[in-house]
C-alpha cells in the first residue's frame, strides 16, 4: 500500500511529461532502510546520476506536506530527469519529524553515503559520474558526506544550512574534497545560510578548490531554491561541464 501511495503522489506532484519516468525504491542505510524517488531518462542508459538531498522542510513535513508548503521536490526529480541524469532523492527520514523540525541529526551523513553507494549499483545509472547535490540541510549534509570520496565528479550546493554551527565542522572536510563546487545563494537569504556560504567560499579558496560562487538579486531568500527557478539554467550548465 505505501508502494502505491508513493506513485500516486508522484503522479500528482511531477510535472507533465515525467510521471512515467517516476518510482520510488527502498536502499539500505546504517540507520535502517529508506525510502528514494528515483526519475529516469527514456532509454536504457548508463546515464550519468545525480543524488539530491532535500531540505529540512521534507524531514519535518513528509514530501506531500512540503510540497503544500511549496517545496517542489519533485520538480527537481523531473527536471534533472530531463536534462539527462538518473534522479536519485533520498528521503532521510522514515517519517516525518513535526512541522518545527529544522536539525542536523548524525545519522544523515550515514544515510546519504548510502544513497551514492546504492545509486551506483542501479540499473541505467553510470557509476563513473555521480554528482552530489543539496538543499540548506541538504546541502549542508552533502557537504559532510562530500570530502574523502573519489566518486564524485560534482557537488552542487543550493543554499546550504549553517545548522547551528555544523557547517564550521563540516568545512574542516574541505582539503579533502577532490570534486569540483557549485555554490549557490540569494542575496536576501537569512544571515546563517550567508554566513554558511561565506564560510564555504573562503575555505575552497584557501584550499585551491575549483569553485564557482554565485549570488542571485532575485528576491525571496530562502524559497527562491523551493523549485526549480530562473537559477537553473547556471545548474545544468556545470553539470553538462563536469558530467560529460
Amino acid at each position: 500500500m505505501k508502494r502505491v501511495f508513493w506513485f500516486c503522489l508522484l503522479a500528482v506532484l511531477l510535472p507533465a511529461g515525467a510521471a512515467r519516468a517516476a518510482s520510488t525504491v527502498e536502499f539500505t542505510t546504517p540507520a535502517g532502510s529508506r525510502d528514494a524517488i528515483v526519475c529516469q531518462p527514456e532509454g536504457a542508459g548508463p546515464f550519468p546520476t545525480v543524488v539530491f538531498n532535500h531540505g529540512s522542510i521534507v524531514d519535518g513535513n513528509g514530501v506531500q506536506g512540503a510540497a503544500q508548503r511549496g517545496y517542489d521536490l519533485a520538480g527537481f526529480c523531473g527536471a534533472l530527469a530531463k536534462e539527462g541524469y538518473l534522479a536519485f532523492l533520498p528521503i532521510r527520514e522514515s517519517a516525518p519529524m513535526g512541522n518545527r523540525f529544522d536539525s542536523y541529526r548524525d545519522d544523515y551523513q550515514a544515510i546519504v553515503a548510502a544513497a551514492v553507494d546504492h545509486v551506483k549499483t542501479r540499473p541505467g545509472a553510470d557509476p563513473g559520474r555521480v554528482a552530489l547535490m543539496g538543499f540548506s540541510m541538504g546541502g549542508l549534509t552533502s557537504v559532510i558526506v562530500a570530502p574523502g570520496r573519489t566518486d564524485l565528479r560534482a557537488l552542487v550546493l543550493l543554499a546550504p544550512a549553517f545548522g547551528r554551527g555544523r557547517m564550521e565542522e563540516a568545512a574542516k572536510g574541505i582539503p579533502r574534497l577532490a570534486a569540483p563546487v557549485l555554490l549557490l545563494i540569494e542575496q536576501s537569504d537569512s544571515r546563517p545560510i550567508q554566513r554558511a556560504v561565506g564560510l564555504l567560499e573562503r575555505e575552497l579558496k584557501a584550499h585551491g578548490k575549483e569553485a564557482r560562487v554565485l549570488r542571485y538579486t532575485t528576491g525571496g531568500g530562502h524559497r527562491f531554491f523551493y523549485k526549480v527557478d530562473s537559477f537553473w539554467p547556471d545548474v545544468a550548465a556545470f553539470l553538462r561541464e563536469k558530467m560529460r
